[in-house]
């Protein structure tokens, strides 16, 4: 993998320490520049978890990823820059106190200052920076607020991660985890059912999102939905065509890569 190439494909051209600050920089840079995507899954082109193929297409071909995908790159690239980083599983929250299977998504564990740090690239509408594994404390992105609990039980104990939701004026679960340091190997199975089960939201819709100066963009099947500044603006996706100068004017990625 050529690091110097994936730095500059999220934009940080500074020192890279293996320090809180470069760690926040490289995370905030990184989800700014690289979006969540599923365009693999809705063109029916298999998602393979291999480092060299993660890297052609994110990287060299201007693309995005779900969350195997980008953390995974992600790991690597901090691992490579010296920090303490691995691979941990979580549980999606689907309402109701109800979660998904085991390793349906991937996340970062960072150590470093003493603390152990959540990260992650690969989740959509995220912490912008990492998380300090600090129950009860409430975090900020400088966007949103955030808050990590501990003993969620649900078959056995989790941490769960819980953004603050103006509207009902309390915390909403993202997604449940726990620290144990995973292989890669694990997630293959959940990657597999991401790309093919009809019970997987990712195979049903076809998702783009990423942050923006003004608020974020997401495109979902054939809507392109746009925050800025609390306001809430939809435009309805006439064709495939259309879908792609989206893509490629508001996720700036390279079309020709796609078939």
């Amino acid at each position: 993998m050529d690091i110097s190439g994936y730095l500059r494909r999220i934009n940080c051209t500074g020192i890279v320490r293996s320090d809180l600050a470069t760690l926040r920089e490289l995370q905030y840079n990184h989800v700014f520049a690289i979006p969540f995507e599923t365009l693999d899954i809705h063109n029916g082109i298999p998602i393979i978890l291999q480092i060299n193929l993660l890297y052609q297409k994110v990287i060299r071909d201007n693309r995005g990823g779900y969350c195997y995908e980008l953390n995974i790159l992600f790991h690597y690239l901090l691992g490579v820059c010296g920090f303490d980083v691995s691979l941990i599983a979580g549980r999606l929250h689907h309402g109701n106190n109800r979660y998904g299977r085991e390793f349906e998504h991937l996340a970062l564990l960072v150590a470093l200052n003493g603390r152990q740090w959540l990260v992650d690239v690969g989740y959509g509408d995220f912490s912008l920076v990492p998380l300090a594994i600090a129950p009860g404390e409430i975090q900020s992105d400088g966007r949103n607020f955030y808050q990590i609990i501990d003993q969620v039980v649900d078959g056995q104990s989790y941490f769960g991660v819980a953004k603050w939701n103006a509207s009902k004026q309390d915390f909403k679960m993202d997604y449940i985890f726990t620290l144990i340091s995973r292989e890669l190997s694990d997630f293959q199975e959940m990657n597999e059912f991401h790309q093919t089960s009809s019970a997987s939201h990712f195979a049903r819709s076809l998702i783009c999102t990423m942050p923006t100066t003004e608020g974020r963009i997401t495109l979902i099947n054939n809507k392109l939905i746009r925050h800025e500044h609390g306001k809430r603006q939809v435009k309805i996706i006439h064709n495939e065509d259309h879908r792609d100068r989206i893509l490629e004017k508001y996720f700036h990625m390279d079309m020709v890569y796609l078939p």
